[in-house]
């Protein structure tokens, strides 16, 4: 009885060996996106295989354009509206959006506010 449960254990064991070999791809189709199959592993083609095969060259992404940053925010939103700010605020260049400001009136009467654009 013990040489038998050997017996199946040595053999179980030989299988899963060759099954966690045979984990990787067999084919193409078993690989995402462009990669292909090679020698069971999941690769992306190079180049010059691409050419041969008469398939689409890989082209370089082009250059990401870089947005130029937004002028600073030149309103003071108060209870009385948006109003420009005052010169203390104005000349403060490191307020961003939802700081504190003060925003004049047209008669030049200071108003507690929010920087807004």
């Amino acid at each position: 009885m013990k040489v038998s449960a050997l017996l199946l254990a040595a053999s179980m064991a030989a299988g899963w060996s060759s099954l966690a070999q045979a984990a990787g791809c067999q084919y193409d189709m078993q690989c995402k996106g462009d990669r292909i199959c090679q020698q069971g592993q999941c690769v992306f083609p190079d180049a010059e295989e691409m050419a041969e095969a008469g398939g689409p060259v890989p082209v370089p992404a082009p250059a990401i354009k870089r947005t130029p940053m937004p002028p600073p925010p030149r309103g003071c939103c108060t209870v009385a509206g948006k109003l420009k700010l005052s010169p203390a605020s104005a000349s403060d260049t490191s307020l961003t959006i939802g700081d504190a400001c003060q925003g004049l009136t047209n008669s030049g009467k200071p108003v507690p506010g929010t920087i807004c654009n």
